[in-house]
């Protein structure tokens, strides 16, 4: 394995899961009733301690399957399974684009896009719900986790500003891009409805991320292995993106005054029947 991308599954393990994914599994938990015989995914599973939560709860009659893109993060997976000793799951490599398993296959399916969201355009979704709704049978419920309009209000409002200070604010049409195209919930809906989905509804929870300061706020797991990299991306070169990031910190330091900083994100759910 490689080293780094070991050590990216151990931090999100010990930070991402706790501070993030766990916010959308209680929503889950508190949304939907579990079937009580069948096949369950967990697409984009993680370090797995959801999936197993399921394969326990759900009894001997449940198969739960979870799948990640990160080979890192599934050893994680399995590790845990060794120790928790679930009745019937198991973890393999997959992609969220292309889920390699038969059409109508899960009694419940659940899809991760919290992250992916986070960063990827409306039109990019499309097919990942399609996918998630191709492999639940008819009747099956799918679940979508996901970030909505209005996500990271904060962070954006202080991009806008270190642009006017730094004299570039010719590049604010990307920080436009970046805030419009997060799908809204009635977005959301929409494509879970195009999908294939009957009765989609959407419930959210707004959870506030606190910082102590700047220096905290990038150097988070959740910033500097998932969000920084798409937030900052088009800078034409590293010089530019450090003296942005810079004015940034400048900024976020100066107007919290001496309080933490907070950024909320819109935790959101789109459930729906096939």
């Amino acid at each position: 394995m490689n080293d780094n991308a070991k050590e990216q599954a151990y931090l999100y393990d010990l930070y991402i899961v706790p501070a993030w994914r766990e916010v959308f599994d209680r929503l889950v938990d508190k949304e939907i009733e579990l079937p009580k015989d069948g096949k369950f995914l967990d697409a984009m599973c993680g370090t797995g301690g959801y999936a197993l939560d399921l394969s326990l709860r759900a009894g001997a009659k449940v198969e739960v399957i979870g799948i990640d893109d990160s080979e890192e993060r599934l050893a994680l997976a399995r590790g845990k399974a060794d120790v928790k000793k679930p009745n019937r799951a198991s973890f393999r490599l997959g992609s969220l684009k292309k889920l390699d398993f038969p059409t109508g296959e899960f009694d419940l399916v659940i899809g991760d896009l919290s992250l992916l969201a986070a960063t990827t355009p409306v039109a990019e979704l499309e097919d990942v719900l399609a996918e998630l709704v191709r492999v639940a049978k008819k009747g099956a419920t799918v679940v979508v986790k996901l970030t909505t309009h209005g996500s990271f209000g904060e962070f954006f409002s202080v991009y806008w500003e270190s642009l006017f200070d730094l004299d570039l604010v010719a590049h604010s049409p990307e920080i436009e891009r970046m805030i419009s195209e997060r799908p809204t919930i009635s977005d959301a809906e929409t494509l879970a409805l195009e999908a294939g989905l009957r009765k989609a509804r959407s419930v959210f929870h707004i959870e506030r991320l606190e910082f102590k300061d700047a220096a905290e706020f990038f150097a988070s797991p959740l910033v500097d292995l998932f969000l920084r990299k798409d937030w900052f991306a088009f800078w034409p070169d590293a010089q530019i993106r450090k003296q942005v990031q810079d004015q940034l910190a400048v900024i976020i330091d100066r107007e919290r005054q001496n309080s933490s900083f907070d950024v909320s994100v819109k935790a959101t759910l789109i459930i729906g029947q096939k």
